[in-house]
């Protein structure tokens, strides 16, 4: 009964994993595809040793991955908190904080590169109108502001997530615990640090290694906002390994880049998988 499944996996999933690993020790050129022929480590250890590109990519790929859930994590939580109380309108809301993960990315990679345009974004624009900048801010044309411009727009796609998880984790807490903290002289920042982050601490901790996973393995986003410019500063691991593969037609170095992304995502699941246990121990 299992068997068409099985192989169902293993053609979809396994063996492209597998020749994919196997890619990554060989000299495989699309434009030159007689001359595959097996080299070892030799693209490990240029990797590591004279790719600075690799270097700077995979450098940013992290501050782009750490900055993002991190924004992203104090922002759900921010909004979650608010939300948890009972006000009016509660529900419209929620709605309104999910509204980033509902819209397509395309459209709002769209709309972020109209926003941002240095002539007629309308942010630029709106800092002209109340006298913060006399210049157009270049969010998509400079090196320091475009890697800041990919981080912020990949946050306001992501926090909902987060702000949905942390929520429930809220509702879960019960009420008694914060009336007797009350009553004991707790104000608010003492409930908030020995309440309410102790109580969603499980929570806080899969939402967060689940996101960092998703975002270290983000393409769209800055693909289609940058296309991992200007002068290749927004470049992620995923991103030069497309343009290695398909633009640069070098399929076997690009595959060793996909095997090192697989390692470091294997290592987070791992951690993922040990937080699960602690959790369920608890």
């Amino acid at each position: 009964m299992t068997i068409p499944a099985s192989i169902l996996i293993l053609v979809v999933s396994i063996y492209p994993l597998f020749q994919g690993i196997l890619l990554g020790f060989q000299n495989y050129n699309l434009q030159k595809p007689k001359k595959r022929a097996f080299n070892g480590f030799d693209n490990y250890i240029k990797l590591f040793t004279e790719d600075t590109e690799f270097h700077s990519a995979i450098l940013y790929t992290f501050i782009y991955t750490f900055a993002t859930v991190a924004i992203a994590y104090l922002l759900g939580l921010f909004l979650a908190m608010l939300l948890n109380r009972h006000i009016k309108g509660r529900g419209v809301f929620r709605t309104l904080a999910l509204l980033p993960w509902i819209v397509a990315p395309s459209v709002a990679s769209t709309n972020w590169i109209w926003l941002m345009n240095d002539q007629v974004g309308w942010i630029n624009k709106f800092l002209k109108s109340i006298g913060l900048i006399d210049n157009s801010i270049l969010f998509l044309a400079d090196e320091k502001f475009a890697r800041v411009t990919v981080i912020f727009t990949d946050m306001w796609r992501d926090y909902p997530f987060m702000m949905i998880v942390i929520l429930a984790g809220l509702q879960s807490i019960p009420k008694d615990l914060y009336e007797s903290a009350y009553i004991d002289g707790a104000g608010f920042w003492k409930s908030f640090r020995y309440i309410t982050m102790p109580m969603i601490k499980g929570v806080s901790a899969i939402s967060t290694i689940l996101m960092f996973i998703w975002v270290f393995n983000h393409f769209d986003n800055i693909y289609l906002i940058t296309n991992g410019g200007p002068n290749n500063a927004t470049f992620t691991l995923p991103i030069l390994t497309y343009y290695t593969a398909f633009y640069r037609s070098n399929i076997g170095y690009a595959s060793s880049m996909a095997s090192m992304m697989l390692i470091v995502l294997l290592v987070v699941a791992l951690i993922y998988l040990r937080v699960m246990k602690t959790n369920n121990e608890e």
